[in-house]
């Protein structure tokens, strides 16, 4: 094994020689660069597909619907991983000293923001939720305004089994949805609101609840009652619809699974610590063989 050694003078004399092996060096340069090759190339597919959802919908320029628009989400996850992904693979494959402190200095960075994310949502629990509940509502609003947030609000009804909020009958909030509205769509939910059996049918959550129009809407066709359990007979007890609300839902489902989540936090922390290490092993393996160094 080829091996650089350093001597280093101290005080006059020789101290130990810094020895570096050059199969170490090897090691922790390629483990470095495949990592962050792959890292960049997610980042880059991340921008792609939120690039091409953005220009699919018109809104290539509007970055202001953070809560409640995926793509833009996926586009800031995106050009972070490129960012970091990108300084990672070329400082390692060449070597470049300046490009892994970078790389290393924003892994730090981020992983500090998580921490302090972490703590802030622990410390501020009911504000936190009080602020995804809003969000939450939001979403419902905009249901038919974004494909995207459609498709996330219908993915995350289905997989938690839940239906608006805190109860089915959030979706009166919806222009499309609510009883006073004469389109198809009235008096009713979403699709994914509906049992996962019936969920093949996309029009199986429409006009189910049971609305005396003439009483509550007034001539405006605004609607000034919401009802709260009136289902029509035969879809209540939850044979037809999920009629528990997704906040509760997904609370319980994190409780239920915080060893999990927490699991997966702390695998995602020791792999930017293990990035940090290898940035800061490599530098000093370059700077150790380059400055006065030879190899034996």
């Amino acid at each position: 094994v080829r091996e650089a050694v350093v001597s280093t003078q101290s005080t006059g004399t020789t101290s130990n020689p810094k020895v570096v092996s050059m199969a170490s060096r090897t090691i922790v340069k390629y483990s470095l660069f495949f990592f962050n090759i792959v890292f960049w190339l997610m980042g880059t597919f991340f921008i792609v597909i939120a690039i091409w959802s953005k220009t699919e919908k018109g809104t290539l320029t509007d970055f202001n619907s953070l809560a409640v628009d995926p793509a833009t989400f996926l586009l800031i996850v995106g050009a972070i991983m490129f960012w970091i992904g990108f300084f990672g693979w070329v400082g390692a494959l060449r070597e470049n000293v300046r490009f892994l402190m970078v790389f290393g200095t924003s892994l730090i960075i981020l992983f500090l923001a998580e921490a302090a994310v972490a703590i802030l949502a622990f410390v501020m629990k009911e504000k936190v939720k009080g602020v995804v509940e809003e969000h939450m509502y939001t979403s419902i609003t905009s249901y038919r305004d974004d494909s995207d947030l459609r498709d996330a609000v219908n993915v995350a009804q289905r997989t938690f089994q839940c239906c608006g909020v805190k109860s089915f009958t959030d979706w009166q909030d919806n222009a499309y949805f609510k009883c006073c509205n004469e389109g198809i769509e009235s008096c009713g939910v979403p699709y994914s609101c509906c049992n996962i059996s019936l969920q093949v049918n996309l029009f199986c959550g429409v006009n189910i609840m049971d609305y005396d129009k003439d009483k509550f809407c007034n001539n405006n066709n605004n609607q000034t009652f919401v009802p709260s359990s009136n289902l029509k007979e035969g879809y209540g007890g939850g044979k037809h619809i999920y009629e528990e609300g997704c906040l509760d839902t997904m609370e319980s489902w994190f409780n239920k699974n915080l060893y999990y989540v927490g699991g997966a936090a702390l695998s995602v922390a020791i792999v930017q610590i293990v990035g940090v290490w290898l940035s800061q092993s490599l530098i000093q393996k370059i700077k150790i063989a380059s400055v006065g160094g030879y190899f034996k």
